[in-house]
């Protein structure tokens, strides 16, 4: 029985058609077209060229330098100069080492500052203020007499005022000199009136 199933199949396969061979195939070409628009699009783009920095012009001037103001009295002087600890002592009778001064610049003005090391509310001080020029002083200094209502003597500098004042115990006067104003003030009980004018001319020597 065996062997006649396996004739059976031999004769089957015996015929049974031959499988075609495969045909070959033919590679796939891109047109040259098409190659040549890829390249395009992948070829990167170029960097724009870069446009040169403009500069903004700086301007001179500055907050601490308004125009209008073409001098700075506290560098031309020295602001230390004006007035030294040992002439105020000498000419208000006191002692030195009592003493506190400080002195502290300004855009246009210089301060001298005074205290009494064992009562600080025994102050004095001077402030020069330096303006554009003599005419410009002068201007100011005749706009304070008339808003004032005072008249101007010939004590310290070209001119100048004793300032009306409420204050009791204090000493002031103000002098014009050049290009600039001085104002000069003390509480009596560290300096007297005397005093007061004594200092108001070492400053103006300082000045002239």
């Amino acid at each position: 029985m065996k062997k006649l199933l396996l004739l059976l199949l031999s004769i089957l396969v015996a015929c049974s058609p031959a499988m075609p061979p495969a045909e070959p195939v033919e590679p796939v070409t891109v047109p040259e077209a098409k190659i040549v628009a890829e390249e395009e699009v992948t070829t990167p783009a170029e960097a724009p060229e870069e446009q040169p920095v403009v500069e903004e012009e700086v301007v001179p001037g500055t907050p601490l330098e308004p125009k209008g103001y073409d001098i700075e009295p506290y560098t031309q002087l020295g602001c230390e100069q004006l007035l030294t600890e040992g002439e105020f002592a000498s000419n208000c009778e006191k002692e030195s080492d009592i003493l506190v001064v400080t002195y502290k610049i300004g855009t246009n003005n210089c301060f001298v500052s005074i205290k009494d090391r064992l009562n600080e509310r025994l102050t004095a001080g001077i402030t020069l203020t330096g303006y554009k020029d003599a005419e410009s002083a002068e201007e100011e200094f005749d706009r304070r007499l008339k808003v004032l209502k005072v008249g101007a003597d010939d004590s310290v500098g070209e001119r100048a005022y004793t300032p009306p004042i409420a204050m009791v115990d204090r000493e002031e006067m103000e002098f014009l000199r050049d290009k600039f104003i001085v104002e000069g003030g003390s509480d009596t009980r560290l300096c007297s009136k005397e005093g007061v004018l004594a200092i108001m001319r070492i400053v103006d020597s300082r000045i002239k």
